[in-house]
Formats: structure tokens, C-alpha cells, sequence
């Protein structure tokens, strides 16, 4: 799990990066849309670490399964702010790549809630692996994603 603690840090710091390039002339719609696109990140990665102190305390398949559902719900709500920004024209399209992203990985950790509240050990890891993969995709993809919108905040 110390793996997705560190995934939205890694996007956050993208993003953040965008706004030190949207510096200097009239940049006011990029910049605001950098700040919150940056303060969805920041919520999203404090709901991560909460989940992270959460999930160390869990020891039951239940517990687990509990706790992933309120991630599930954190990582919803991550979407439906980032659908809630205003993205400028020049990144509308990865924009929607990145809530995409989300809405992918909340996806996945809701089936793997699913997939554990009452598990066999063979259905556990058979979970356990897709969980595994589909947190490497989110990461890659996320990372993709951030810095596809970087490139072109910085190309304008």
C-alpha cells in the first residue's frame, strides 16, 4: 500500500511543475487552472495518506475491504473535482485523460473491494495481483497524463 501514497504525490509535483512554466505575459486561466488542478491533487493525496494509516490498522478481510470502499468514495470524489475544472482549451483533451485516469483507477480499487470482502485464498490473489497491476497502470498513466498537460501549458 506505501506504493499508492506515493502515486499522487508524483502527479501533484507534475502538475506543480506546470505552474512555475506558465510563469510571465498573461497566463491568469492557466494558472488557475494549475491551482486547481493542484489543490484537487493535494486533497486527493491527504485522503491517501489517511487510507494508508487506516489500512495498516486493518486486519480482517472486512476491515480491508471497508477501508478500500472509502478510498473507492475518495477517489470519486477526485474525480468529480477534477470534472469540475475549467480546463483551458489548449488541454481540454488531456484533461479529460487525466480525470479518465481516475475514474480507471476508482474503477479498479472498487472491484478489488469487492473481490476481498469474503475471499478464498485463491480469490484473494488473484486480486491481490490485479490490484498490484492496476496500481502500476494508474501510476503510469497518471504520470502520462500530468505530463502531457504539462507539455502543453508550457508549448502556449
Amino acid at each position: 500500500m506505501a506504493r499508492i501514497a506515493r502515486l499522487a504525490s508524483l502527479a501533484t509535483l507534475l502538475i506543480a511543475t506546470a505552474a512555475l512554466v506558465a510563469c510571465g505575459g498573461d497566463n491568469s486561466e492557466k494558472n488557475r487552472y494549475i491551482d486547481e488542478l493542484t489543490d484537487a491533487q493535494m486533497r486527493f493525496t491527504s485522503t491517501q495518506e489517511r487510507f494508508e494509516a487506516d489500512a495498516e490498522k486493518s486486519s480482517t478481510s472486512h476491515e480491508n475491504s471497508r477501508a478500500l470502499t472509502r478510498f473507492a468514495t475518495a477517489i470519486a470524489d477526485t474525480v468529480t473535482a477534477l470534472r469540475g475544472i475549467d480546463a483551458p482549451p489548449q488541454v481540454e483533451a488531456e484533461h479529460r485523460r487525466f480525470v479518465g485516469v481516475f475514474q480507471t483507477w476508482h474503477d479498479d480499487v472498487t472491484r478489488f473491494a469487492a473481490a476481498i470482502r469474503d475471499p478464498t485464498p485463491k480469490a484473494f490473489e488473484r486480486a491481490r495481483r490485479r490490484i498490484a497491476a492496476a496500481t502500476d497502470t494508474f501510476n503510469r498513466s497518471s504520470r502520462e497524463a500530468a505530463t502531457q498537460i504539462d507539455a502543453k501549458l508550457e508549448n502556449t
